[in-house]
């Protein structure tokens, strides 16, 4: 579906959609704050972009690093995202 959206609308209004409606606005609702749909969409970028790199282009090491040491990398992130700052005036 990542592959198709890179390249076909359709594609991408229907991921953007099942995105949006079953991991987006469960996040932000379950996070309780005023940016709560940014963050929310900020994670979502990270993962949309880590699996193009990941299985879609195959960009090493990231394709052929473990599971484990991945989440263990970017996760750091996901945390700044939910629950930290997000810049000046955050």
């Amino acid at each position: 579906m990542i592959r198709a959206a890179a390249s076909d609308p359709d594609a991408a209004a229907i991921l953007r959609e099942v995105l949006t409606q079953r991991i987006f606005e469960p996040l932000a609702q379950a996070l309780h704050s005023d940016d709560a749909a940014l963050r929310a969409n900020l994670v979502g970028s990270q993962v949309v972009g880590l699996l193009m790199a990941r299985h879609i282009v195959g960009v090493e090491p990231i394709a052929s690093t473990g599971t484990e040491i991945l989440v263990r990398a970017i996760a750091p992130t996901f945390q700044r995202y939910l629950t930290g700052p997000l810049g000046s005036g955050s």
